[in-house]
């Protein structure tokens, strides 16, 4: 079965390489668009994964990491007192203005640090996230360097009047905003954005002890804490991402663009064994006049989608490998886990075998008496 399909899949060899081309450069963009959007989930629940903690303590409704708004530093000693907590710091989250060297405006999304660092940086080129704890001292991403202007540790900027010098440089620290994140403690946040007060904290963030559970301990906080809301690090780090990915509309045009991209695969499909067929139709006629059941048949087409699915799926990952690995190093890369990428392939053939159905029609109009007629 195998041979004869292939031989009248191959039987123009140029068609079938131009169809696979075609195919591969389809699934490249649905995976690109897929890869994209897991990109983006990933940088902007980021800090939130990585923070090493397992409850936020937060304002009611905060929409995302990105916009969380003030309360009162009492949260924290209020949370360390709860059956089940280990421990607990604080963080602010502020956006500010980073003014370059050049006297440039930079918009930045600040960030303070408690004494531990909690929610600080997790990989670093240069430095320690300890160094925020310096007089004046910030962390920045290796990333954004030029677009804040400076080059390396001990250079200096200023935000709204206040001198700040890098003392760190972090790695893979990206964010969604287009505006860098950059690391300092409480008290310097405090000192370049006068919004928050000596007592006033943005997040809660709390690690639990062994033998509790994260949902456990979320739920002893929310019956202890009044006027805040509590929320698992896995489910404060889904809302930032539907938040950005839907409240926004953000990430609903990627997803059109990645289905479209897989229907069209399978239109491709369909149109090519649909011409394939045709050509073929003699040939489908003697089989069946040999005693090849029309089932048989069928087969044969079938496989000749799987085949022609599969060389595009192999092409488009090549390509997709490759736009990964040249994005890997900028603010904005194309991610992909098994799971989504299994997915993935999942529909992209699930749309061609379909589209495959729409050529075996001509099979069961074949009369295998026609193959005798003069």
């Amino acid at each position: 079965m195998t041979t004869v399909a292939w031989r009248m899949l191959a039987h123009k060899p140029t068609r079938l390489l131009i169809t696979w081309i075609g195919l591969g450069a389809l699934f490249f963009l649905a995976a690109a668009q897929v890869g994209m959007l897991v990109g983006w989930c990933n940088t902007c629940s980021a800090i939130i994964r990585n923070a090493n903690a397992q409850v936020w303590i937060m304002t009611e409704q905060t929409p995302a990491f990105d916009y969380g708004t003030a309360i009162p530093r009492q949260r924290i000693y209020q949370a360390r007192s709860v059956e089940g907590v280990a421990w607990a710091e604080g963080m602010i989250m502020a956006w500010n203005t980073w003014q370059r060297p050049d006297g440039r405006p930079v918009n930045v999304e600040l960030v303070g640090l408690d004494s531990s660092c909690v929610g600080g940086p997790w990989s670093m080129r240069e430095g320690t996230p300890g160094k925020v704890h310096l007089p004046d001292s910030v962390i920045v991403d290796e990333l954004f360097l030029n677009a804040l202007g400076v080059k390396g540790l001990g250079d200096e900027a200023e935000m709204y009047g206040k001198r700040v010098v890098v003392q760190g440089i972090s790695t893979d620290v990206r964010t969604l905003t287009a505006s860098p994140f950059v690391f300092t403690s409480i008290a310097s946040a405090r000192k370049y954005d006068k919004r928050y007060g000596p007592d006033e904290i943005t997040y809660a963030l709390v690690r639990c002890s062994p033998g509790y559970t994260p949902e456990k301990v979320r739920d002893h906080l929310r019956a202890e804490l009044r006027h805040v809301e509590v929320l698992t690090s896995r489910e404060f780090a889904v809302r930032t991402m539907k938040y950005w990915m839907l409240e926004t509309g953000l990430g609903i045009t990627v997803v059109l663009t990645a289905i479209l991209g897989v229907i069209v695969s399978g239109v491709v499909t369909s149109q090519t064994l649909f011409t394939i067929t045709q050509d073929n139709l003699g040939n489908y006629a003697t089989l069946l006049a040999l005693g090849f059941s029309r089932l048989r048949i069928l087969g044969y087409i079938l496989l000749q989608g799987i085949v022609l699915c599969t060389g595009g799926v192999v092409l488009g990952s090549i390509g997709y490998l490759a736009a990964s690995y040249a994005t890997a190093r900028t603010p904005l890369p194309l991610e992909m886990t098994a799971e989504v990428f299994v997915g993935l392939v999942t529909v992209n053939a699930g749309c061609c075998l379909l589209g495959s159905f729409l050529s075996i029609r001509a099979v069961f109009y074949i009369d295998p008496v026609a193959v005798f007629r003069v």
